[in-house]
């Protein structure tokens, strides 16, 4: 008994390790020949283990994928906001937020456009973690507004949940054009364009804007 408990920790270590090459593996794999090409006894050859291992720890190429959005996008999110400029305005915390996202997507396209593409029509289980996240980035946008509400900076008689959810509507249409322009614009040129669609959509929160 004292033995088990002594090697449990290095069991666990083991077995972090072993995911953490199975994802690390499946996301190489689909960044160099995409999602919908890549097999499981490719991705298992990569991490150096089995192709059962692989089931074990992720049931379908699916799993996989929302392990890789849900670990990469929670990173980036959570610097975006630890970053957030110093006296910045609003618009300037917002843009920071979805400007650090659309340069993230400019690094591996490929990868993106899986995340875009087949993440909506993953299995109800893994939807309800990519809606985890996209619910966790609009109450954190949302606390921003709501923050400038109380300070009286803006009408807090519009919903900031509801500015929060079109902003991010906003982020996805930019994102989705980028995706099918094919790279010919840069990300600084999406994000000024960002800028102005986020711009307007605050327009309407400034005090004295609603008749």
């Amino acid at each position: 008994m004292a033995q088990a408990v002594l090697e449990l920790p290095r069991r666990e270590r083991n077995k972090r390790e072993k995911r953490a090459r199975i994802v690390a593996a499946a996301g190489a794999l689909f960044s160099r020949r995409g999602f919908a090409s890549t097999t499981t006894d490719e991705i298992a050859a990569r991490a150096g283990v089995g192709a059962g291992t692989v089931f074990l720890y992720f049931p379908s190429k699916d799993d996989l994928l929302v392990a890789i959005f849900r670990e990469q996008m929670d990173a980036v999110v959570e610097a975006a906001f630890a970053s957030l400029p110093r006296r910045g305005t609003l618009l300037d915390e917002i843009v920071h937020v979805y400007g650090a996202m659309i340069e993230f997507h400019e690094r591996d396209p490929v990868l993106a456009r899986a995340f875009v593409k087949e993440l909506l029509f993953v299995s109800e289980q893994n939807r309800a973690s990519v809606f985890e996240f996209i619910d966790r980035l609009d109450e954190r946008i949302a606390e921003r507004i709501a923050l400038r509400q109380a300070r009286g900076d803006l009408d807090d008689a519009v919903r900031a949940s509801l500015v929060a959810e079109n902003c991010f509507a906003l982020f996805i249409a930019r994102l989705q054009k980028w995706l099918g322009l094919d790279g010919r614009l840069a990300s600084h040129e999406h994000i000024e364009r960002l800028r102005e669609a986020f711009a307007l959509q605050l327009r309407g929160l400034e005090r004295g804007a609603r008749r």
